[in-house]
């Protein structure tokens, strides 16, 4: 019974995103499905309202940051804990999952692994390129496409990522 109250309110979930203009473009991105893209909208509204993707990284909490006071050295951390944590948790498993269905953004993830960057660190840089595919299709009010945002990415090993849109 409660199985089938939570397929009821996930089929009514995509009904309203196939209505809504933005949810239907949300989930043009490979990684990004009907309840990320129903919990996007649910967290930021219109995405495109943002004045750019800094202040839209800045508001979910991807932007890097500084930890610095004088004479403190800089901690590991980088990421202050400012910002939409919902929506970050929101976008986590998403990213994961781009990450291995979609070829632009795997190939940025393995040139920062192969630049030294550590995986979590490297994860967050990729959500935050989400984030620019989210605000791109928004703004723009297209179908996402990644060759007219970000041009192909030479991964590690010399290999060229072809975009998936």
């Amino acid at each position: 019974m409660l199985r089938r109250r939570v397929r009821e309110l996930e089929g009514d979930i995509e009904r309203r995103l196939e209505q809504h203009q933005v949810g239907k473009l949300l989930t043009s991105i490979a990684g990004i499905g009907p309840q990320t893209a129903a919990c996007i909208i649910a967290e930021l509204g219109d995405p495109a309202r943002f004045g750019s993707i800094k202040a839209l990284a800045s508001y979910v909490g991807v932007a890097p940051r500084l930890r610095q006071s004088g004479k403190r050295r800089p901690s590991g951390r980088r990421m202050l804990p400012l910002g939409n944590a919902r929506l970050r948790r929101a976008l986590w498993m998403p990213t994961l999952s781009a990450i291995r269905v979609n070829p632009w953004l795997r190939a940025y993830y393995l040139r920062l692994r192969a630049a030294g960057k550590r995986p979590k660190v490297a994860l967050i840089a990729v959500m935050h390129k989400l984030l620019a595919a989210i605000f791109s299709a928004a703004r723009r009010r297209q179908p996402f496409v990644a060759s007219l945002v970000f041009p192909p990415v030479v991964a590690a090993g010399g290999a060229v990522a072809e975009p998936i849109g």
